[in-house]
């Protein structure tokens, strides 16, 4: 009877466990996806379509080269250089604006 309830105890507090740990991606310092970046500034400064294509076509070009840490800085400057020249006065306004209250990126440490 105590093997029983110990091992209940135990998938309960595991269940428990795994449960909590789920749907905290963003939380845990992993970025959004190239899509939803895209769906949020695309509602914040009203992206047009032709702009939203434009900035999935920049972020599709700078993809790899994100991903590798030592071109990630370089490419990150460079891929908004792009992103900017799409945006008319008042989006790149507002978007300055997104980044300044956005904050620097955080760190994952596991």
């Amino acid at each position: 009877m105590k093997k029983l309830l110990m091992i209940l105890s135990f998938v309960c507090l595991s269940t428990i466990g795994f449960a909590q740990g789920q749907g905290q991606g963003q939380q845990r310092g992993e970025r959004p996806s190239t899509e939803e970046t895209i769906k949020k500034v695309t509602k914040e400064l009203s992206l047009t379509d032709v702009q939203v294509t434009q900035w999935t076509e920049i972020y599709d070009k700078y993809e790899g080269s994100m991903k590798d840490r030592s071109t990630a800085r370089e490419a990150r400057t460079k891929m908004n250089t792009e992103l900017e020249a799409t945006l008319t006065k008042e989006q790149l306004t507002k978007y300055t604006e997104m980044k300044k209250t956005q904050g620097p990126p955080q760190r994952k440490d596991g």
